[in-house]
């Protein structure tokens, strides 16, 4: 069994959870209430923007070119992320106001920050992607499910995730990278890219849950 192939199976639970969680399975009845779909977007704004800055620190942590190609690759997609932010956008006519970072927001980034900063090249690797690999599982459940039914109006965002050659292949190459560089690290080196994968992928769970429960700071400062 290769490291990413353990890594997944030992996720399996928290993906489980995910898939299960109320605002995934409002999103497949397309049902979601505008106040989340809300607090989603507010939030996703600022979490892709770090993205984009966390995909760029691993570009300077590789010389591999193919590695490098790709990672570009990735921002770019990121980038266009917004066609999703607008499909939920068009339903509830709410427009970008910028709110302040959620504290699960926040603990999020900072976990990727500690781990781009702190960690090895697979350590980044690890912490981005949770992101792209549960959203590709759940666009290709959700599609399994008939989710995407023209009587949900999340049927445009349910199939931006919905795995297609270009997407999957992304993840192939993400997992692929990550089983090649742990082969230079420790046992105890590989156990910290894998925590780092399971916390952000905890961490996914918590991006939905704060949504749901429109979490927010107790103070304002």
């Amino acid at each position: 069994m290769t490291f990413s192939q353990d890594l997944l199976t030992r996720a399996q639970p928290i993906m489980t959870a995910i898939m299960a969680h109320p605002f995934v399975v409002a999103i497949a009845d397309g049902t979601v209430p505008d106040n989340v779909l809300n607090y989603y977007v507010e939030q996703d704004e600022h979490y892709l923007k770090d993205y984009l800055t966390i995909t760029a620190l691993a570009v300077t942590q590789t010389d591999n070119s193919d590695d490098i190609s790709k990672l570009l690759d990735v921002a770019q997609f990121v980038g266009n992320e917004s066609k999703a932010h607008d499909v939920m956008l068009g339903i509830t006519g709410h427009q970008v106001e910028n709110w302040r970072r959620g504290p699960e927001t926040q603990l999020y980034v900072n976990h990727m920050y500690e781990s781009a900063y702190r960690g090895t090249y697979a350590d980044t690797l690890a912490a981005l992607l949770p992101c792209a690999w549960s959203y590709e599982v759940m666009g290709r459940e959700l599609v399994a499910a008939g989710a995407n039914n023209e009587e949900n109006p999340l049927k445009e965002w349910i199939e931006l995730y919905a795995p297609n050659d270009a997407s999957k292949s992304y993840t192939i190459w993400r997992l692929a990278a990550l089983n090649r560089e742990v082969t230079h690290l420790t046992p105890e080196q590989q156990e910290h890219v894998a925590q780092t994968f399971l916390l952000s992928l905890e961490m996914e769970w918590r991006f939905w849950e704060a949504a749901w429960q429109q979490e927010n700071w107790q103070f304002n400062f």
